[in-house]
């Protein structure tokens, strides 16, 4: 009896293998998993568009009133407000000699899903990054950032950076960095390793935020961003019906090809876009244009900082 062949067709079952694919890139992406990207569920990508309105609430400055009886307590309005966020419609596509035989095993489908979450997990990290530069050239966010840009970098930098955001520091839960720039920290003795427990991936922590290391957060001219993050400081969301992954087979090349497409945003919360892409979407060199983005809410809401520093001297 003939043994049972994977066909590649059999894979690429968009209703099958997009619930793979969400998952496996959250779990891979450290911007989402740690929770500094979180999703809103009032952020609608289903109408189409370039842009995407992303809500928030305007602090009201209420503060506490002495009780009088038969004197009513002066109410201040909750004013909703929405900063305006970029919709990215990216695609990549891979090809391979015999695509069958590359993703043959027990579970052909979860392992096409991890080949692809890969990159999908870099290119929404890629987004961020490349976001955030252009957010912090933004004149009214000066005071978010610590240029230290001639000074190698000290503990007392890192601790003063966080308190770029006043009193939103306590919101601070991740820390995202370069990889030698935490070879640089373990120098300094000021990074911990985290066992959650034996079931799941450790990880370093600087004074008990989590530590996010991506070498797309890369040093200009010696000089090395390191950035702040508070809890759900981005917004991510994503049109999951949207999600595309299509097959072809090109005989001419003898090889088999994946093509996979998506739409998403990666928002940083109380920013709004404010740019006009050459495409249907920014590409990274255009969100990394200060001039494409202004501030929404007030400076110290986004609660994400900035320090820039050298290694060495």
């Amino acid at each position: 009896m003939p043994s049972e062949l994977t066909k590649i067709t059999d894979l690429i079952i968009p209703e099958i293998l997009s619930p793979y694919l969400i998952e496996d890139t959250i779990h891979k992406s450290a911007f989402i998993n740690s929770g500094i990207a979180t999703s809103d569920p009032s952020v609608n990508l289903s109408e189409g568009g370039t842009t995407v309105s992303i809500p928030f609430f305007k602090r009201t400055g209420a503060i506490g009133q002495v009780l009088v009886e038969g004197q009513d307590i002066e109410t201040k309005k909750i004013v909703a407000s929405k900063s305006i966020g970029a919709v990215h419609a990216l695609g990549m596509g891979f090809a391979v000699s015999d695509l069958s035989k590359h993703f043959s095993g027990s579970d052909p489908i979860g392992a096409l899903s991890l080949e692809l979450s890969d990159d999908w997990a870099q290119t929404y990290q890629q987004v961020a990054i490349a976001s955030l530069e252009g957010v912090f050239g933004v004149t009214e966010m000066a005071d978010s950032v610590l240029d230290a840009s001639s000074q190698v970098l000290t503990a007392d930098m890192m601790a003063d950076a966080g308190f770029l955001i006043g009193d939103n520091y306590s919101k601070i839960s991740c820390v995202a960095m370069h990889s030698a720039v935490l070879a640089t920290l373990k120098k300094l003795e000021l990074v911990d390793w985290v066992q959650p427990s034996a079931m799941e991936p450790g990880y370093n922590t600087y004074m008990e935020k989590r530590v996010i290391v991506d070498d797309d957060i890369a040093p200009l001219e010696g000089v090395y961003p390191i950035y702040f993050f508070g809890e759900g400081s981005l917004a991510y969301n994503e049109n999951e019906k949207n999600i595309s992954v299509e097959y072809v087979r090109n005989a001419a090349k003898k090889q088999d090809e994946i093509y996979s497409s998506r739409i998403f945003t990666m928002h940083p919360r109380g920013m709004q876009w404010v740019g006009s892409p050459a495409g249907v979407s920014p590409t990274l060199n255009e969100l990394k244009v200060s001039t494409n983005w202004k501030l929404a809410a007030e400076r110290k809401n986004v609660a994400i900082s900035m320090l820039k520093a050298k290694l060495t001297a």
